[in-house]
């Protein structure tokens, strides 16, 4: 069985969702369950407020390389971040990991390929957004992203601090669809959800667009590279 890192607590509840849910989905299909173990990174509140906010912050890069050298020295076979803005620093974490770092943005972008879409849009961190992850990503399979305003974004920025702090409201929820709905008025096919937080607001039966969780993404790409033989 191999063994699954997860580097967590970007936040803690996702993170652990995240294990559960790839636990359960294990059990259900294959009647076993996976080797999972997370590392809860420990960020501070005003060092997550920084990198979801688009500025640059040395302290979370050092944090997340000595989560996935922890990772490496505990002898995982594959290592997850269920978190798309630390996505920045994708590149500097796989050069000093010994082992296959699965990326969200990758594994994302393959979805709207599978899913045949040509225009989507995106919602995640002002840091996710402004380093424009996802457009390089989908540019290489002609995928044009819709982009937000500099108003919308504030306000999808603001929401996802305010899930990962457990503050939000049934109004962040109403204003999340807002902006969806006027996505989808500028030639949007399908909604990105770009931050694994928002899934624990918005569902797929709210949405005017079909949702691609970039959550749930990352799930089934984990489950496809375990193996389940004993």
């Amino acid at each position: 069985m191999m063994t699954i890192g997860i580097v967590g607590g970007l936040g803690t509840e996702t993170s652990c969702s995240f294990c559960f849910s790839i636990n359960r989905r294990m059990k259900s299909r294959h009647k076993i369950q996976p080797h999972l173990i997370m590392d809860n990174i420990p960020i501070s509140d005003d060092e997550f407020h920084k990198i979801a906010n688009g500025e640059q912050s040395e302290s979370v890069l050092e944090l997340l390389k000595d989560s996935v050298k922890r990772l490496n020295r505990i002898n995982s076979n594959l290592i997850a971040i269920p978190c798309n803005t630390v996505h920045v620093f994708i590149d500097q974490l796989r050069r000093i990991s010994k082992v296959p770092i699965l990326s969200i943005i990758e594994e994302t972008s393959k979805k709207c390929i599978q899913k045949s879409f040509r225009k989507v849009a995106v919602l995640g961190s002002t840091t996710t957004i402004k380093t424009e992850l996802y457009p390089k990503e989908l540019q290489k399979h002609s995928v044009e992203v819709v982009k937000i305003n500099e108003r919308e974004q504030k306000t999808v920025t603001d929401i996802i601090i305010r899930i990962i702090n457990s503050e939000s409201s049934d109004q962040d929820k109403n204003n999340l669809l807002k902006v969806i709905k006027s996505l989808k008025e500028r030639g949007a096919e399908a909604i990105i959800l770009g931050c694994t937080d928002l899934f624990l607001l918005i569902k797929p039966e709210d949405s005017v667009l079909p949702v691609i969780d970039s959550t749930k993404v990352l799930e089934e790409a984990v489950i496809s590279k375990l193996n389940f033989d004993c």
